[in-house]
C-alpha cells in the first residue's frame, strides 16, 4: 500500500498540474442549460463523454505515472483522490461490499436543484471510464439516487460485465 501513497502523492501533483481553472459558477450555470436539453436525449451523449473522459484520466496515469492495478478498492482510493480534488463535490465515500459509491455536495445537483430524475449520471460516466480503463474490465455505474430527488446523499451503483 506504501506503493500506491506514493503514487496518490504523485497523483495529486498531476491533479494541479494538468487541470485547467474553470469558475464554479460557469460550471453550474452550464450543466444547468445543459440539464434543460435533457428532454431531447441529450443526457446519453453527455454521459458518454463523461465516460470518455475517465478513460482519459486512466490511461494518463497509466502511461505518465505508471499507476496500475487490478483492484476495485486500490482504483477506488484512486478515484477518491481524484474526485475529492476535482471541487466537483465535496466528499466521496465508497463500499466494496455493496459495491456503492456515495457522494455529498455535488456541483451538478447544485446546478439543477430540485429534480424527478437523476442529475449526476455524467459522474457516473466518469466513473464507469475511469474505472472501465484502469482496471482493463468493463464496469457499468449508474446512480441510483440523488440529492436533486431527496435522497441523503446522491448513490452510484458499481456492475462488472
Amino acid at each position: 500500500m506504501e506503493y500506491l501513497r506514493d503514487k496518490f502523492r504523485a497523483l495529486a501533483e498531476a491533479i494541479e498540474r494538468e487541470s485547467v481553472l474553470v469558475h464554479r459558477a460557469a460550471l453550474i450555470d452550464g450543466y444547468r442549460d445543459l440539464h434543460k436539453l435533457s428532454k431531447l436525449g441529450i443526457e446519453k451523449v453527455i454521459k458518454r463523454a463523461a465516460s470518455y473522459g475517465g478513460k482519459k484520466g486512466a490511461k494518463i496515469l497509466k502511461e505518465r505515472y505508471s499507476v496500475y492495478t487490478d483492484r476495485l478498492d486500490e482504483a477506488l482510493e484512486i478515484l477518491t483522490v481524484i474526485a475529492e480534488s476535482s471541487r466537483l463535490l465535496d466528499i466521496f465515500e465508497y463500499d466494496i461490499d455493496t459495491m456503492e459509491i456515495r457522494v455529498e455536495g455535488s456541483i451538478l445537483v447544485e446546478a439543477v436543484g430540485k429534480s424527478k430524475n437523476p442529475v449526476c449520471e455524467p459522474m457516473a460516466g466518469f466513473f464507469e471510464g475511469f474505472l472501465s480503463e484502469l482496471l482493463e474490465k468493463k464496469f457499468e455505474v449508474k446512480e441510483v439516487k440523488c440529492k436533486a430527488q431527496g435522497s441523503e446523499k446522491c448513490v452510484f451503483k458499481i456492475t462488472q460485465k
